[in-house]
């Protein structure tokens, strides 16, 4: 199994597990549970969304931008980092 096949199933996992969640807490809602306990599931649900951004940001600052950093092209070079800082900065909130 390479790589890339390893980091797909990591991230379905993850976001099978984030999609059970928020059913979860669909249902909590539904069934009027307590504020404070759907609010843990939400804090719990973003925490496991915002590790899968980590993961896909990690794999495409790791494999994605080097594939484009070995380009000859210096414009090539400079639009991937570009591409990768708005993205970062998009993530990081």
């Amino acid at each position: 199994m390479t790589k890339v096949q390893d980091i797909k199933e990591n991230l379905d996992k993850r976001l099978k597990r984030i999609e059970g969640q928020v059913k979860g807490i669909r249902r909590m809602v539904e069934e009027g549970k307590q504020c404070q306990d759907i609010l843990t599931q939400v804090a719990a649900a973003r925490s496991a969304l915002k590790m899968v951004g980590n993961l896909i940001l990690h794999h495409y600052a790791g494999e994605c931008l080097c594939a484009s950093i070995s380009a000859k092209d210096k414009k090539t070079k400079m639009e991937e980092l570009h591409k990768l800082i708005q993205t970062i900065t998009r993530f990081a909130d």
